[in-house]
């Protein structure tokens, strides 16, 4: 059930060009292996116009001997992997030599000749960023959000001591995630929940049914759709929220991302107890078109545009979920549902992300044309999860350790505590 479920956020990152990447990896090990046998003719051949104009054949033919006078013999290869540099892909392995470790870099243009060749020292490594919780002021304690005989356990983060508070109720996007929205070193959801505590709003976050049961999210013989996915998950969690002691009846929000905010509208319809609904990075548009847009983007990235070799990734993140799936997304209205609503609904989208576009964002707004519920906000350096970078946004900048914008925090802050 995880792999069935990972479609957009998850099966895309997993599968998307896996091919193309594979190919220039073993390009880039290829370029290494020439270098260290001084055959310095194989490499120069790899190179693109502006690469043979900056380093001359003459060169190249000297510069792993040079290299290793300065530095000493080679003792490791480490194993090859990919990253990104404000937006373009490069292939490296760090190298460690007897008096020093330095990472050799290739990256390369759509033609897969190489348009960059760098050999730069090893850089420390990362430690994950902590938000520091404040203890003194905030508490957490373990919930269950039950459904049937479906029990997934949740945390409950809120000021300490205070009560009538406005809630919050956190819907994952895409995929068995935890309900700390866990991404590699970085924890979406705990973000959010720690900074709008810290500013007076209590936050309900949960594991997802398919991160707590898997396979077993779906009685035997039946194929899972969003509404077990998601929905009847959510709708409980909002439940739980309105029934607290210490919270106001009448300020009870959903705040969906991903595909958690493409369901909000939906959520909100199902649960009167809900009064207000943040969408982060909502799509609005068609699955199909979102998820080849995807593919594209992510081929583009690797200078592979094959068209069979996208139309087999279509393919295959299709199967990767039930028909009953797709056809459950094919037959919501998003927009539509959300214009029905009467309550005050916040959109907010990073002008950096290519898994839900800014082409969703201008479909929301237009879509919400003339209502006055609705505020929108877009932030130019943001990627899907709300984080700061630069460049090009990639799979790769998802691990690298980040936090979610105070500026979004705030932002959300602002409008739940006004409504």
């Amino acid at each position: 059930m995880k792999n069935i479920l990972a479609s957009f956020f998850g099966s895309l990152l997993l599968i998307a060009n896996l091919h193309a990447q594979q190919a220039n990896l073993q390009r880039a090990a290829n370029i290494l292996h020439w270098m260290k046998n001084a055959q310095s003719d194989s490499i120069y051949a790899c190179f693109d116009v502006k690469m043979q104009q900056a380093v001359p054949l003459s060169q190249l033919k000297d510069m792993w001997a040079q290299l290793e006078q300065q530095v000493g013999p080679l003792e490791k290869e480490k194993e090859w992997k990919q990253d990104a540099i404000d937006g373009t892909v490069v292939y490296y392995t760090d190298l460690k030599f007897q008096r020093a470790s330095l990472r050799f870099l290739v990256a390369f243009n759509t033609e897969h000749k190489v348009s960059g060749l760098r050999l730069l020292p090893v850089p420390p490594k990362e430690k994950p960023l902590v938000v520091p919780f404040d203890s003194m002021h905030l508490e957490e304690s373990p919930v269950e959000v039950v459904t049937e005989n479906y029990k997934l356990p949740g945390t409950l983060t809120r000021p300490k001591g205070k009560t009538c508070l406005p809630i919050v109720i956190l819907v994952h996007g895409s995929g068995p995630q935890d309900r700390d929205g866990s991404i590699g070193p970085n924890k979406i959801y705990r973000d959010i929940a720690w900074g709008l505590a810290a500013q007076s709003i209590a936050v309900l976050r949960y594991d997802k049914r398919t991160y707590v049961y898997g396979k077993a999210s779906v009685p035997e013989g039946k194929d899972i759709t969003p509404e077990e996915e998601v929905i009847e998950d959510a709708v409980s969690a909002c439940q739980l929220a309105a029934s607290l002691p210490f919270v106001d009846k009448q300020k009870v929000f959903v705040a969906g991302h991903s595909l958690g905010g493409l369901l909000a509208p939906l959520i909100a319809s199902r649960c009167p107890s809900v009064n207000g609904l943040i969408l982060l990075a909502a799509p609005s548009r068609s699955q199909d078109d979102i998820l080849k847009e995807q593919l594209r983007y992510l081929a583009s990235l690797n200078g592979n545009t094959d068209e069979a070799l996208l139309a087999q990734q279509y393919q295959q993140v299709k199967a990767s979920a039930p028909q009953a799936y797709w056809d459950y997304l094919d037959k919501y209205a998003p927009i539509m549902t959300a214009y029905s609503l009467s309550i005050p609904m916040l959109f907010l989208q990073g002008e950096r992300d290519y898994q839900v576009t800014m082409q969703d964002f201008s479909m929301w707004k237009l879509g919400m044309f003339g209502k006055t519920n609705a505020t929108f906000y877009s932030y130019p350096t943001l990627n899907h999860c709300f984080m700061e970078g630069t460049g090009k946004s990639t799979p790769m900048e998802y691990n690298h350790p980040a936090r979610v914008s105070k500026k979004v925090i705030e932002d959300i802050a602002k409008w739940v505590t006004q409504k």
